[in-house]
């Protein structure tokens, strides 16, 4: 075999394995967001308002103090939901029977928001209503780690990148706990 030939193989075998990668890349690729594309993403189903009548039975957290010890016990996957603690000294509460809708409550147990979410499979919107059913603001949830929250005029307020939030200078701005 000359030389020429082992290059000539080795130039197509270089050339399918590149092809090999493109298609994998087309295939299993994920879609990637910025502050841009995942603005323009999420302002495609906002409601600046619902109807309040659709929480109403969450308006407290009737397992209030067990929440918090589980959260201060670092129990935040539990039998029926799922818990997750803000260094606002705020909680959101994912009800397994509910799981287009995240409730958020004060630490004294009253709603504070309610994220209702177009989708269980990432990237999804969610948009975040207050208990009389204004827009508050919305958000686009990548993955698990990451999610891009928006103001109602569309104003990036935070990107969370794992338990740490920035905003649009890249500065810290706040923290939170919850479960990978």
């Amino acid at each position: 075999m000359t030389i020429r030939n082992l290059l000539a193989i080795l130039y197509v075998a270089m050339f399918l394995n590149l092809n090999c990668a493109l298609a994998d890349d087309i295939f299993y690729g994920s879609a990637e967001y910025n502050v841009d594309s995942a603005r323009e993403k999420v302002v495609d189903g906002i409601a600046y308002r619902i109807n309040k009548d659709s929480f109403k039975d969450r308006y407290y957290d009737l397992e209030n103090q067990s929440n918090l010890q589980n959260i201060i016990n670092g129990n935040l996957e539990l039998k029926d939901r799922t818990l997750a603690f803000f260094s606002d000294s705020t909680y959101g509460i994912l009800y397994k029977d509910d799981p287009y809708c995240v409730y958020y409550y004060d630490a004294n147990g009253f709603l504070i928001n309610v994220d209702k979410k177009d989708g269980l499979n990432y990237p999804y919107n969610f948009y975040k209503y207050s208990p009389t059913g204004e827009l508050i603001n919305m958000g686009v949830r990548i993955s698990k780690g990451e999610t891009y929250i928006y103001s109602p005029d569309e104003k990036l307020i935070a990107h969370w990148v794992g338990a740490n939030a920035y905003n649009e200078q890249n500065k810290l701005i706040m923290k939170r706990r919850y479960v990978e």
